[in-house]
């Protein structure tokens, strides 16, 4: 079970079902609304690449633009996940963990999530692996968080209603100029 649908929870999803696991994610949103840009190391292009990104989103990494929006991301992703068979469901919220009964035979209930709705399938779904990839407002409790301070950075992000216009689906996007260190 992976508790967020993120570029995180979608690329672990993704490289789990490679391995042959039984996946799935859920996330608490129902769309992917994140217009950040984010900007890609060369192994994160490579990798993405090598997922077929270019085939879901032709203007991927297109010439020197080395970014890319989070919500293309997660699309390009979610895709990817859907063909190798990951379960992604949208509009449920993960609660808490539910341990199994402590006096259990090998084939009663195992970990299982309190989720909202109370009333999903997923509330029944047991698993054998939990992984957080929620955020930094991590839901899954009894784990010690560290937070790692870089450098001081300034960055301005402006969002603008989209209209879905013809003009504006034709706008790229672009990150502007920035310095990593």
């Amino acid at each position: 079970l992976i508790i967020g649908g993120g570029p995180c929870g979608l690329r672990t999803a993704i490289e789990l079902a490679l391995l042959g696991c039984k996946v799935v994610v859920i996330e608490k949103r129902d769309t992917f609304s994140r217009n950040n840009v984010l900007h890609l190391w060369p192994y994160t292009i490579h990798d993405l690449r090598a997922l077929g990104a270019k085939k879901f989103y032709g203007k991927f990494c297109a010439g020197s633009i080395d970014h890319i929006s989070i919500r293309q991301l997660q699309l390009m992703l979610l895709k990817v996940s859907l063909i190798l068979g990951v379960e992604v469901h949208v509009n449920v919220e993960f609660v808490k963990l539910v341990e199994p009964p402590e006096e259990q035979t090998d084939d009663g209930p195992g970990w299982r999530a309190e989720v909202r709705p109370s009333s999903h399938p997923l509330s029944d779904f047991g698993f054998d692996v939990v992984i957080g990839a929620d955020g930094r407002r991590s839901t899954l409790d009894g784990f010690t968080r560290k937070e790692f301070r870089g450098k001081l950075a300034i960055a301005i992000t402006a969002n603008f209603v989209n209209r879905n216009t013809t003009a504006e689906a034709k706008v790229e996007e672009i990150s502007g100029v920035a310095f990593i260190f």
